[in-house]
């Protein structure tokens, strides 16, 4: 009996700010090869872009929104009443091409989010799904909390970066996307770039357990010059994530 190679995998999706933008490079090499994934699980960015595609928008149009947007546009960045930022431009978005529920997308999607008050990672995958993937993407000291039933949570990045375990029993196989490796450690000679480099630390340390759970990784190596919330370099990134995409479907339909 012949195996179908292209079917069966759910995919994770890292966080990684503007970097997340590779994932979208990567969904279009899976579209070409006519791999469709069973399932969805994404953090942060990856929850952002893993849940419009879920929601049957293209990677080319992903592609759109994200080059036409600085990184400010993009999050909408606007001080709010509690000195955090908020992230008006993704919400209005939301708004305007996604359900509102979980169960009228597409594909099967989940996110995850870190709940503030236990430190733990909880899967969201019901309910008011704007609100969860905007929850998901709140980088903590940058972006307000969001508030779901009662809870307060901040991006799923700071306990599981890559969700991996959301997808254990629901796919034959798991697929994660990790876009956040380097091999050197980068500078920090100022606020912004230490602030940088403790929170891709957290992502490192918090990317582990995804990585292992997973049967195939795609992980492109990054360098300091992508900066996390710097969108101006969407087609490179783009073009990274496709490359990779394309290597990794060539190998599996040898």
């Amino acid at each position: 009996m012949k195996i179908d190679k292209t079917s069966g995998w759910g995919l994770a999706l890292s966080g990684g700010g503007a970097r997340g933008v590779i994932h979208v490079g990567v969904l279009k090499a899976l579209d070409e090869a006519g791999i469709k994934p069973v399932h969805i699980a994404g953090t942060s960015i990856g929850a952002i872009v893993g849940g419009f595609y879920a929601a049957g928008i293209t990677p080319q149009e992903l592609l759109k929104y994200f080059k036409k947007q600085s990184w400010i546009r993009t999050f909408g960045l606007k001080p709010g009443l509690s000195a955090f930022l908020e992230m008006k431009s993704l919400k209005s978005m939301l708004e305007k091409r996604l359900p509102t529920e979980f169960d009228r997308l597409d594909i099967p999607f989940c996110c995850t989010a870190t709940n503030i008050a236990t430190g733990t990672r909880e899967v969201l995958n019901s309910g008011n799904l704007h609100a969860a993937i905007t929850a998901s993407a709140s980088i903590p000291l940058l972006f307000a909390p969001v508030e779901i039933n009662g809870v307060k949570y901040i991006d799923g990045g700071v306990t599981d970066n890559i969700p991996s375990a959301a997808l254990v029993g629901k796919c034959e196989n798991i697929l994660a996307v990790d876009v956040n490796y380097t091999a050197e450690p980068g500078s920090a000679n100022n606020i912004k770039e230490i602030a940088v480099e403790v929170f891709l630390t957290v992502l490192k340390n918090n990317s582990k357990e995804g990585r292992e759970l997973a049967d195939q990784v795609i992980s492109p190596e990054m360098g300091h010059d992508f900066d996390l919330l710097d969108f101006s370099k969407a087609d490179e990134l783009f073009d990274k994530g496709y490359r990779e995409g394309k290597k990794w479907t060539d190998s599996i339909l040898k």
